[in-house]
């Protein structure tokens, strides 16, 4: 099994940084590496908490150790991803039992 990183942020003005900061470190490293269709950044936001998850998928795992994240479950059930960084067909290749809503 595969393992996935995941690293909460609040949602606040720090948040947005660190996550831009993700989303520019990432280009780079996904050119590099021949823009696999597997290695791609979601992210999930929790009204409840007022707080951002993002998640590294793991072919992002250079990217997910850089920004502190640790590893976490891979059961995404019930939880609305976004797509934050990466080809829009790993949404299929990552999640192939997905439905779309």
């Amino acid at each position: 099994m595969t393992t996935w990183y995941s690293i909460d942020l609040d949602d606040s003005k720090t948040a947005q940084n660190t996550t831009q900061k993700i989303m520019d470190a990432f280009l780079p490293k996904y050119i590099g590496a021949g823009r696999p269709i597997a290695m791609a950044i979601f992210s999930s936001y929790n009204s409840a908490l007022d707080r951002v998850t993002v998640y590294f998928s793991p072919k992002a795992i250079s990217l997910a150790i850089q920004f502190g994240a640790s590893p976490c479950e891979s059961d995404f059930i019930n939880l609305n991803l976004s797509l934050l960084v990466g080809d829009e067909r790993s949404i299929d290749h990552l999640f192939p039992d997905a439905q779309a809503e």
